[in-house]
């Protein structure tokens, strides 16, 4: 409580010498003896204004008094103070930022006409391979042969007969005997059979295996 006591009392002796120091620096009206012109008196005439005389050509000018106006002085143009000024309102550290130097932009050049395409030239097509060579005949009789399977054969006498077999048909064929219409057993023995071409007469021995095509096995052939 005293230190709020206290406190205040501070406060109040703080705004009464405010309050004097406020009323020591207030300016007062000041007052004069007697008033250099009075309402509803005319004022008397002016006196005239003598001007200095001119002095003498070669005499030394007069000291200028303290009271003259130089005109001339007025009508000098006065000068310019040209030095630096600052902002006030700037900041005092402040940081200048240089810009880069503006380059300008290259422009590119623009790019050579492309060469028309030129079509490869036209190649020859490959020549056709030549056609094979036409069978022989004794490729024809082997050709055909070959359908057949030799089964067995019988022996009665000099006379021998062969069973052959072809498509699940059974023939029998001894000397002599025609095969497909094309062909004839000109000659038969236990080991080979020969066979001959009805249309040129070309002969071609085929040996005699039990189960197996009438395969050649090597050039045996005969001409007529």
């Amino acid at each position: 409580m005293n230190r709020q006591k206290l406190i205040l009392c501070l406060l109040l002796a703080m705004l009464a010498a405010a309050i004097g120091y406020g009323f020591l620096r207030s300016p007062k009206q000041e007052r004069v003896a007697a008033l250099t012109y009075r309402s509803g008196v005319p004022a008397g005439p002016r006196k005239p204004t003598v001007a200095p005389p001119r002095p003498a050509p070669g005499a030394p000018a007069p000291a200028a008094s303290q009271s003259q106006v130089h005109l001339a002085l007025l009508n000098q143009e006065r000068g310019h103070y040209a030095g630096y000024r600052r902002n006030l309102f700037s900041p005092i550290f402040k940081e200048e930022v240089k810009l880069p130097p503006f380059k300008p932009v290259p422009v590119p050049l623009p790019l050579p006409p492309r060469p028309a395409a030129v079509p490869p030239p036209l190649s020859a097509p490959p020549a056709a391979p030549p056609p094979p060579p036409p069978p022989s005949e004794e490729d024809l009789i082997a050709r055909e042969m070959a359908k057949f399977t030799f089964l067995g054969f019988l022996k009665k006498g000099d006379e021998r007969t062969v069973f052959l077999s072809k498509d699940r048909e059974i023939f029998l064929a001894k000397r002599g005997s025609t095969l497909a219409g094309k062909y004839q057993v000109s000659g038969l023995t236990e080991d080979a059979i020969t066979i001959k071409s009805l249309a040129g007469g070309k002969e071609l021995v085929i040996p005699l295996v039990e189960n197996r095509s009438l395969v050649r096995r090597g050039p045996s052939t005969r001409n007529p």
